[in-house]
């Protein structure tokens, strides 16, 4: 920790430096060669602790924490988690689209995965007498909406989650009805995933 600060002190000197070489350079005729030796000098540093990182810079030696965009471990990577070890009820929207309002429960049936987000289709249907369909509703919309949600293996819990439609939203000219289709889910974990996929 002492080396990081004193690094960050270092950079911090090398640019104040640069700075007043640089001004002393433009403002003061003077002392321009002074500026322009100092910049070149501060430049020559510079480029020599380019090629110093460069050179000794090898990713595949870094420790894991320090590689960026990569998962500490093999069990940080989001995979795909079966659709039957997840249990979706009680789903029930309400608001007027801006943005409505998506409640429900959600269960991780699990043993070993923490469950991170689902996808859930939502198709509204409108029920008004004259509907050219035989159930006597019209499909008004379906839309795809990820929720990021945290479920420990085992556990369940309840969730409220807004969510904007894209597009407009058509009025109902009867009551509504909606239906909820669970058609993803991803997770953090280990055996089971493999088993599942």
């Amino acid at each position: 920790m002492r080396f990081r600060r004193g690094a960050v002190m270092l950079v911090r000197v090398y640019w104040f430096l640069a700075t007043v070489f640089i001004v002393i350079a433009l403002s003061q005729p003077r002392l321009r060669p002074l500026g322009i030796v100092g910049c070149v000098v501060l430049g020559t540093m510079l480029a020599w602790g380019v090629v110093q990182r460069l050179r000794s810079e090898d990713p595949s030696q870094a420790p894991a924490a320090q590689q960026r965009g990569k998962p500490a471990s093999p069990a940080a990577a989001l995979r795909s988690v079966p659709l039957t070890m997840v249990a979706v009820e009680n789903l029930r929207m309400s608001g007027g689209g801006a943005p409505f309002e998506l409640r429900g429960h959600i269960e991780n049936k699990t043993s070993d995965v923490l469950l991170r987000s689902v996808t859930i289709r939502v198709t509204r249907r409108d029920c008004y007498e004259g509907a050219l369909d035989p159930s006597g509703c019209a499909k008004l919309w379906t839309d795809d909406h990820w929720i990021a949600i945290a479920v420990p293996s085992g556990q369940s819990r309840d969730f409220v989650e807004a969510i904007w439609m894209h597009g407009n939203a058509p009025r109902a000219r009867g009551t509504v009805q909606d239906a909820f289709e669970l058609i993803a889910a991803t997770g953090e974990g280990g055996i089971e995933l493999e088993k599942g996929n």
